[in-house]
């Protein structure tokens, strides 16, 4: 739809053209209404509607020298007239100031129609006019960010400035805006339908704020924003552009705002810039707005703090993973607060996580995959989370040993158990013959079986006590002797105990 913004002087006329005619049904919304060209200029700058449809007298400001003001400041505004019969001699006069129509009063809904289709399609033909000239503009703009052949870049501006009608001098200030990708991949999105839904949002933002931006589409999920550098917003309207695509976007969006304004000859000094300060996304994390002054007072590092990597991959061995987490995140925040430079911590990475995966045992494309994406990471945090995503392999594969492991060593000595149950057995003697410390060795003999070493070697002994007893020519002596206890007493005390009946009872009821 377009708008329209209707002005007249007399009261009741305006109302008529406001509330009886179809405006909806031709694909008009109305923008605004104003009793003289003085107040609807002043609304116009603010709301810029597609079509004015304006009185012709009028007191304080005329409607011929509205639209004439109208016509030097905005392009693509189409300016139409109401008038009499009796003051038909300004229809030459509307037609000199650019006026694309006029209507006769009283109004007619037939005539009113014909007039508004044709011009829509004045407002078409203007869209498709202005998106060619956008294009054009930032085509020019995208070709000065790279050109640094001076002659080139002056041939460039003039052109530009030729496209916009303004002088050569008016200087420019930039910001560049990029998308993160992997946010975008996560979100089953293509990085085209982001950077177009960016576009849409930021043109909106500064049109509300009567701003004008050229945008310009970069490498992908890059795009940069020009404007005249009188009109660049403050620090606070850039924070809260940042706040309200948090809010508005699924996808995280960083921005450089750059601290410089030139001419258009040195563009290619301004993206450089805004580069150079998009790097800093590394240490201060995706989804903000870099300005240039974070830049300022940095210091960058090429040397790389020391890091506890024994105690680090002692943890890793225990199985104690979130201990590592935190220890890693505190050298990581360190790192960002130091400005060590990324080649360095990318390589201490790699050797970091490569003995991580000599632990695994990682096939070799697994680990080319790996270094590639520490190396491509667009942040600090994403490195992080790199080494975290390793290390958690490690625990969960070194965990699965460990356990495989264990169920060896409490089938080992199960075994021990079985096959000498009639022999005087500790559990130092069984510790000594697995290598492990005695209660180290009860801990996961009761965490693999769900009873202490002691009440195993019971219920074997005891068992082959019954078998025993099936035997009358056996004495209970002697059955306590052989399953392992010296004191008869106590066999027939733990058998009572165990079975709710002494060994001779229980050979009786046999």
């Amino acid at each position: 739809m377009y708008s329209i913004f209707l002005v007249d002087d007399e009261e009741l006329g305006l109302e008529m053209m406001r509330d009886y005619i179809r405006w909806e049904e031709m694909g008009i919304y109305i923008m605004g209404t104003a009793s003289n060209g003085r107040e609807a200029l002043e609304k116009i700058e603010a709301t810029q509607p597609d079509i004015v449809l304006t009185d012709v007298q009028m007191p304080i400001m005329n409607g011929i020298d509205l639209a004439r003001k109208i016509h030097e400041s905005y392009d693509s505004i189409q300016v139409m007239f109401l008038t009499g019969h009796d003051e038909f001699q300004y229809v030459k006069s509307a037609i000199n100031v650019g006026a694309v129509g006029y209507m006769l009063k009283p109004l007619d809904l037939n005539e009113i129609e014909s007039v508004i289709s044709k011009v829509k399609q004045r407002c078409d033909e203007v869209a498709m006019k202005n998106r060619s000239m956008e294009a054009a503009k930032a085509n020019i703009l995208k070709e000065l960010s790279y050109e640094k052949n001076e002659d080139r870049a002056i041939d460039l501006a003039c052109s530009f400035s030729r496209l916009c009608r303004q002088s050569e001098t008016t200087r420019y200030a930039m910001a560049l805006f990029s998308i993160d990708p992997k946010e975008a991949e996560e979100e089953q999105q293509s990085l085209e339908e982001c950077t177009a839904r960016l576009v849409s949002f930021l043109d909106h933002f500064f049109k509300a704020k009567n701003l004008k931006a050229i945008f310009v589409d970069y490498k992908e999920g890059e795009t940069g924003v020009f404007m005249e550098a009188a009109q660049q917003p403050g620090h606070y309207a850039w924070e809260d552009l940042a706040e309200a695509i948090r809010s508005a976007l699924d996808f995280t969006v960083t921005a450089a705002v750059g601290g410089q304004e030139t001419e258009l000859s040195n563009i290619h000094c301004l993206y450089e810039q805004t580069r150079t300060i998009l790097n800093e996304r590394f240490y201060e994390g995706t989804g903000t707005i870099i300005h240039a002054e974070t830049l300022s007072n940095q210091f960058y590092t090429e040397h790389m703090p020391p890091f506890e990597q024994k105690e680090w991959f002692e943890a890793i061995n225990r199985l104690d993973f979130e201990w590592a987490a935190q220890k890693l995140h505190g050298y990581i925040e360190g790192l960002a607060t130091l400005r060590v430079k990324k080649k360095i911590i990318c390589d201490w990475s790699i050797d970091l996580v490569n003995e991580l995966l000599e632990q695994l045992h990682k096939p070799v494309p697994k680990r080319a995959e790996l270094y590639h994406s520490i190396y491509n990471a667009l942040t600090l945090h994403e490195i992080e989370d790199l080494i975290l995503g390793t290390a958690e392999d490690a625990v969960s594969m070194l965990g699965e040993r460990f356990m495989d492991k264990n169920a060896k060593l409490i089938h080992k000595v199960r075994t021990l158990i079985d096959q000498n149950y009639n022999q005087p057995i500790t559990i130092n003697s069984l510790s000594d013959q697995v290598y492990l410390s005695p209660n180290y060795l009860r801990s996961i003999f009761k965490d693999k079986t769900g009873m202490t070493i002691h009440d195993y070697l019971t219920r074997i002994r005891l068992d082959k006590a019954r078998e025993l007893l099936a035997d009358g020519s056996l004495k209970i002596h002697d059955i306590a002797q052989n399953v392992g206890y010296e004191s008869t007493s106590y066999f027939i005390s733990l058998f009572l105990k165990t079975q709710g009946v002494t060994p001779n009872e229980y050979r009786k009821s046999i």
